[in-house]
């Protein structure tokens, strides 16, 4: 059985992979999104993802608590464990947890910056005739807007464990300066199209406008968002 899914939450992946093994499928391989499952026993893994390098320590340890590797997609790494074997947890006091979802939110906050960058080449290339790239450029968006989402949604965990910690609130500088990028450059891709709108066409200008507004608007709500 093969599904295609596109996870930036480590723990929805969680539940649903060992949801899935629930109903008799266990996870084989993982590929750009494509999960490929064999037939296993209901109920017979529980899975957990964990985020690093994995040395021939990390294996020696896993194998140690008869937990099994099963996918390593860059740093993103699935592991299982038999559902007979108890409980499957990697992280059991609340300061590894806070370090671990550190290290997903760094992760994300990197690819949302290469995005952006990436973003801007391929703006820069539909401006200059070539229709191509604003295909690529809306396709990039809707991976920078998942990729800042992903940093949010980190930064509360990371938030809600630093609370129990300590019970005093935390700030969430993480959520509001990736939301200032995202807004200021709406700002200054719009004000650019102001300076130079005269001197292009309008197939370009509109286009580069509504990118403008959205980032903007996408900035601002996450802002209000974070801010809650």
């Amino acid at each position: 059985m093969i599904r295609f899914k596109l996870y930036y939450d480590k723990d929805k992946e969680t539940v649903w992979l060992t949801k899935v093994a629930s109903e008799g499928w266990a996870l084989k391989s993982f590929f750009a999104g494509f999960y490929k499952f064999e037939p296993c026993e209901k109920g017979e893994y529980i899975y957990q993802i964990d985020f690093g390098a994995v040395s021939e320590e990390y294996r020696e340890l896993m194998q140690e608590l008869d937990v099994e590797i099963v996918v390593l997609w860059g740093y993103w790494i699935i592991l299982r464990k038999r559902a007979a074997d108890g409980p499957f947890e990697l992280y059991t006091d609340v300061d590894s947890e806070i370090e671990h979802y550190r290290k997903i939110r760094r992760m994300f906050k990197v690819a949302t910056i290469i995005e952006l960058l990436v973003l801007f080449m391929e703006i820069y290339a539909g401006m200059i005739g070539e229709g191509i790239g604003w295909v690529f450029a809306l396709l990039i968006s809707l991976f920078v807007l998942a990729c800042a989402d992903a940093v949010f949604r980190t930064n509360e965990v990371i938030a809600r464990l630093e609370e129990q910690k300590s019970g005093i609130e935390t700030d969430k500088k993480g959520g509001n300066a990736l939301a200032l990028i995202i807004t200021s450059i709406g700002l200054l891709t719009n004000s650019c199209m102001l300076l130079v709108e005269e001197s292009i066409s309008p197939l370009i200008s509109y286009p580069v406008h509504i990118f403008a507004i959205v980032m903007m608007a996408v900035g601002i709500v996450l802002t209000v968002k974070e801010g809650k």
